[in-house]
């Protein structure tokens, strides 16, 4: 596929017709081979071709997935011991089938990242405003003494 021709096209045709409901189409080799493509289906093809033209790889996985706690620290980028934590104290949804390990959803998990990311972006802009003008020296040092006050 050629992934930057492809973008063109879509961006040229939302260029056009940005007002109006588009259609797209998945056509075969045969004159009547083709179905449109819901708006969700449409959308998630934009990403993928977006994600590929930058270089990244991409993962397609159903929001349902069940994920152990390991593979839900990796996502969230936390060790396996607080995603446990996290469970235990009601912040993150998991289920118990049958045995002694818990599974979360794919879809609680990134839903829990994406609120972690707002709450880290929220404090950083409420404590950036309390560095206001400072210099770079003395906001270095307020985060080093922060740094052993832990």
């Amino acid at each position: 596929m050629n992934s930057p021709r492809f973008s063109g096209f879509i961006e040229a045709h939302e260029a056009r017709h940005g007002a109006i409901e588009p259609a797209f189409f998945l056509s075969g080799a045969g004159e009547h081979d083709r179905v449109e493509l819901t708006e969700q289906l449409h959308e998630i093809l934009k990403r993928v071709v977006q994600a590929l033209s930058n270089g990244q790889s991409i993962s397609i996985l159903a929001g349902d997935q069940q994920l152990s706690t390991q593979q839900a620290a990796e996502i969230l980028g936390l060790s396996r011991p607080t995603v446990v934590r996290l469970i235990e104290d009601g912040e993150l949804r998991a289920h118990v089938p049958g045995a002694v390990r818990r599974r979360l959803r794919l879809a609680d998990v990134l839903a829990y990242r994406e609120e972690l990311r707002a709450r880290r972006n929220q404090f950083i802009t409420e404590r950036s405003a309390e560095f206001e003008g400072f210099s770079d020296d003395e906001v270095a040092e307020a985060l080093a003494e922060a740094r052993h006050e832990d």
